[in-house]
């Protein structure tokens, strides 16, 4: 088991983690060794000149120095080192090429009966990984093919550059979990927009403050796209709203494992979706025609007070009849 690369594929809390953690322990006494999780700090630019390598033991002082933001926890035990993807703050593949530089030093582990000393590599939340983290996998897989194997929690199918390395393994079980979850407050919002009216130009600035916020906790594209199919396909919606939303969201771009879209576009991309996903699910215009800011100004305009027995001066045009008699007169 511990020659294959395998994905634990499933809903969130369903319990992936624990399935995993499972397949270690049976691993661990499969070698012969104690399996015990620990947990130390991976800094990604050490000040010692002896920070080469992966800690794997408690009381090593191993990746000891740097500062705080460049650092984030990982686990280790005799039988594997695990990294949680969403803990790297959309930079993974910065995070990830000092991890698998560091690897091919200080990994060894004791072999057990099996007589193999690979350790695993595990990363959870896999489904976050960008493009270009899934090039360095693709060569470390490439490069060490026999001698390392990858384990990983994902959400969604393994991204098709490694497909071919992967078993996935679903998990069905749905766990519930403490506190609102992204689900919940996403199905809050989308069934109070389907409550309110069509959208004003003042409305712009909650939608933005709303996805900022969204920004601000690391949420990824990909999981908000997945999260508003999700809620928009339980949620009680007219069929004309849903189809509208579906539509909406079948358009957008960068959605499967393994793609990323440029920073620059990040915020551009949300404003616009959650635009069209408030115009698709407020309550119908009245007349149909114009939009909120132009009915807002047309009523701005048609309410605005008039001054009494003002005359404009117009210039009349003559008729080609009343031109003749008055050339006769002259005449």
């Amino acid at each position: 088991m511990d020659a294959l690369n395998l994905s634990w594929r499933g809903q969130p809390h369903s319990g992936k983690r624990t399935a995993l953690h499972s397949a270690l322990r049976r691993l661990a006494e499969s070698r012969g060794v104690p399996f015990s999780i620990q947990t130390k700090q991976f800094f990604t630019g050490g000040v010692k000149a002896d920070t080469t390598q992966i800690s794997t033991t408690a009381d090593d002082e191993g990746d000891e120095g740097g500062s705080d933001k460049d650092c984030f926890p990982y686990e280790f035990s005799y039988v594997h080192v695990g990294f949680d993807i969403s803990r790297m703050s959309m930079q993974d593949k910065i995070y990830l090429k000092p991890i698998l530089q560091r690897w091919s030093v200080g990994s060894q582990v004791l072999t057990g009966h099996q007589e193999r000393a690979s350790r695993i590599l595990v990363f959870y939340h896999a489904h976050l990984f960008s493009t270009e983290s899934y090039f360095l996998l693709h060569s470390l897989l490439e490069n060490n093919f026999g001698d390392v194997s990858i384990w990983m929690t994902s959400e969604l199918p393994v991204a098709e550059r490694l497909a071919d390395y992967f078993i996935e393994i679903p998990v069905a079980k749905t766990l519930v979990s403490s506190g609102p979850t992204w689900h919940q407050i996403f199905e809050k919002t989308l069934t109070t927009w389907s409550q309110k009216d069509y959208p004003k130009l003042s409305d712009t600035m909650a939608i933005r403050s709303f996805l900022y916020e969204l920004l601000m906790r690391n949420l990824r594209w990909t999981d908000c796209v997945h999260y508003l199919l999700d809620v928009a396909l339980s949620i009680p919606l007219d069929k004309s709203k849903r189809n509208k939303v579906l539509e909406i969201l079948a358009k957008q771009e960068a959605t499967a494992a393994g793609q990323t879209i440029p920073s620059y576009r990040i915020p551009l991309l949300w404003e616009a979706l959650f635009l069209e996903l408030r115009e698709a699910l407020s309550q119908p215009k009245v007349d149909g025609g114009l939009s909120s800011c132009i009915e807002d100004t047309r009523e701005r305009s048609e309410g605005a007070p008039r001054a009494q027995g003002t005359k404009v001066a117009t210039r009349q045009s003559k008729s080609k009849g009343a031109a003749h008699v008055s050339n006769g007169s002259h005449a």
